[in-house]
């Protein structure tokens, strides 16, 4: 399990790079690009696709439903997964300001398997909700969007 900011950026950047060859199949995308920049929004982009990867090795899915299990051993169930808000915000300025609008996807890599939900606007799928967290530099707050789980599918039945 990680266990401090550092560990946790390190995980993902890794992470990144061993996902990078199974998005571009999973999304059949040939000019899929990985973001070099440490603090980018998406990791991954091409002309028409922005990507973010999240890895949860603690989340397994079993029949359907999101398993987590708790730094103090407690097993639950999750309604949903989460995403920082200023992604969301981001993707919302991005295509305001584009004729031609891109599509955003958020993936979470669960004890190595995909799931997805591409960012709409509806307010169906998700609510936003204040965490207080040590994000890097402290405990400190901020807002997350929680996409719930019957909005997110397995990646391997992606079709755009």
């Amino acid at each position: 399990m990680v266990q401090n900011f550092k560990e946790d950026y390190d995980h993902g950047k890794q992470s990144e790079e061993i996902s990078y060859p199974d998005l571009i199949k999973l999304f059949k995308r040939d000019n899929l690009k990985h973001d070099p920049y440490c603090f980018a929004h998406f990791d991954f982009f091409d002309d028409e696709y922005m990507i973010e990867l999240k890895t949860r090795d603690d989340v397994k899915v079993i029949d359907g439903e999101f398993h987590y299990k708790t730094r103090a051993g407690r097993n639950i169930i999750l309604d949903t997964l989460y995403f920082d808000a200023p992604k969301m915000r981001f993707a919302f300025q991005h295509n305001k300001r584009l004729e031609k609008k891109k599509r955003f996807f958020i993936v979470w890599k669960c004890n190595k398997e995909y799931y997805y939900w591409e960012i709409n606007w509806d307010k169906k799928d998700y609510y936003v909700e204040d965490q207080e967290n040590d994000w890097g530099k402290g405990f400190q707050k901020r807002d997350v969007i929680n996409v719930k789980v019957s909005s997110i599918k397995k990646l391997n039945s992606f079709n755009p």
